[in-house]
């Protein structure tokens, strides 16, 4: 079993199984919300604000919030908060919580190594 190590916003490093991050992926809409979360894509994503000192001098994240993914999706936000928790639980997403705006962005070291996981196969 091939495992992955995610360094988690605790400073902890936590095992991530090959096959869990696969299954995850296995789902339609979780591929295009995290196709929507891409600063590459068409759509443009707004910056997530830090929250730390430390993070202040590192490269922006871009990425959205649930309200804006529902407009982009069409679909419920239940439905659409589910998948963010599958996403943010398997590691892949990342969020940050600014006033009563949650902020969802990609998870760029889980996805580097699920590729490079995926290309060594």
């Amino acid at each position: 079993m091939t495992e992955l190590q995610q360094s988690a916003e605790s400073g902890f490093f936590v095992p991530i199984k090959l096959e869990n991050l696969l299954k995850v992926l296995a789902d339609s809409v979780r591929l295009q919300i995290l196709r929507l979360l891409s600063n590459e894509g068409s759509l443009c994503c707004r910056l997530v604000p830090t929250t730390s000192k430390t993070e202040l001098g590192s490269e922006p994240r871009y990425g959205l919030c649930v309200q804006d993914l529902v407009a982009h999706l069409d679909i419920p936000q239940s439905t659409v908060s589910h998948h963010l928790a599958v996403l943010r639980n398997s590691g892949l997403v990342r969020s940050v919580k600014q006033g009563v705006c949650v902020y969802y962005y990609r998870n760029e070291q889980v996805l580097k190594a699920l590729k490079s996981e995926i290309d060594s196969l």
